[in-house]
């Protein structure tokens, strides 16, 4: 994540959108939250919460020198606390955490034009997904793409599905 940043930093001068996109979901199916081992919740936050954050801390500063910048945070209807529900406890913990960072990083660069959204893509046809979910790729990459690409003064520290609003 330093060699990035220090190359982005040599070529270009600075970082105009991030859209965090790894994700793991190592739960064993059917775990729930009294069975889960302590290190699938380490290795999960590891991938779906340090990541993100780590690669923000490293590309902000770089966003900061134009005043612009998108961030786009890859959730899950899952990490909902309005919704929340049971099963697959590590992930879910996981994309409620990047939520978190998603409102805390929009509420630390408000008034500046570096806007941080979270997305639920919906059941995509994935590896984490499978062959019988119900949204292609384009599908499930249209509202990032819609809300990395938003202009001067959009939106930002909101939780989006198909281009709307959802509650957290």
């Amino acid at each position: 994540i330093q060699r990035l940043g220090g190359f982005l930093e040599r070529k270009y001068g600075a970082a105009d959108i991030l859209v965090n996109n790894a994700g793991i979901m190592a739960d064993a199916k059917g775990t729930g939250m009294l069975g889960v081992q302590l290190q699938i919740i380490r290795t999960t936050m590891e991938t779906n919460v340090y990541g993100p954050l780590t690669l923000c801390q490293v590309l902000i500063p770089l966003m900061r020198k134009k005043n612009y910048g998108r961030i786009v945070n890859i959730s899950s209807g899952l990490g909902q606390l309005s919704e929340m529900g049971g099963g697959t406890p590590a992930y879910r913990i996981s994309k409620t955490a990047l939520n978190a960072l998603t409102r805390t990083l929009a509420a630390e660069l408000k008034g500046t034009n570096i806007l941080v959204n979270s997305i639920c893509p919906g059941w995509v046809k994935t590896d984490m997904g499978g062959p019988n979910a119900v949204k292609t790729l384009a599908e499930g990459a249209d509202t990032a793409v819609w809300l990395a690409t938003l202009p001067d003064g959009g939106a930002s520290g909101g939780f989006y599905r198909d281009r709307k609003a959802i509650s957290w």
